[in-house]
């Protein structure tokens, strides 16, 4: 993927604000978060630590809340937590949007460290009003890409139900006034 901006939705139908809606759009959507505990050398503070790497959509997944583990070496141990339902809201709709055309659409992971420090993924929401509500809480909030399947997904759900506002006017200044809105002297 290069830096540059426009390259980022080729292919996407974002600029289409007015193309017909798009019919059955599912509101919800079954993610996995993917997780890795890992080492850390060089670090005189840590050993050790936990990280999500990403999220995966798809029903073959499984909707049951578990933890299954993925790769396990000397170094790392990656774990993949299922059924965390991403939930769309229609009310949510402009949220959506300016995370879509954003410098970094993301799936904001919510969860929280257990007794072993280990992050354990809660809930998962791609509107960023969420995300700081959750951050300022004193849950752990962990940003992520948003992958392209996901993106694509939100998007129909986007053009189906956001409605731009239409932009405001600016007031006209009185015809009668002078000097640019200076003030006259006192008589």
């Amino acid at each position: 993927m290069s830096g540059n901006h426009d390259d980022r939705y080729a292919g996407t139908r974002l600029h289409e604000m007015n193309a017909a809606p798009t019919t059955g759009t599912n509101n919800r959507i079954m993610l996995a978060v993917l997780t890795v505990h890992e080492a850390v050398h060089g670090n005189p503070w840590i050993t050790e630590r936990w990280r999500v790497l990403g999220v995966v959509a798809g029903d073959s997944l499984g909707t049951a809340r578990e933890r299954r583990a993925v790769r396990s070496g000397p170094e790392a141990q990656e774990y993949l937590w299922t059924g965390l339902p991403l939930c769309l809201n229609v009310s949510e709709a402009d949220s959506y949007y300016y995370n879509l055309i954003g410098d970094n659409p993301s799936v904001y992971v919510f969860g929280h460290r257990d007794d072993d420090g280990e992050f354990v993924p809660i809930q998962v929401s791609i509107e960023y009003i969420d995300a700081m509500a959750h951050g300022e809480s004193g849950n752990e909030v962990c940003a992520v890409p948003m992958p392209p399947d996901i993106y694509r997904h939100v998007e129909e759900f986007v053009l189906e139900h956001f409605v731009p506002e239409e932009p405001r006017q600016r007031r006209k200044r009185d015809e009668g006034r002078r000097g640019g809105g200076q003030r006259e002297p006192n008589d």
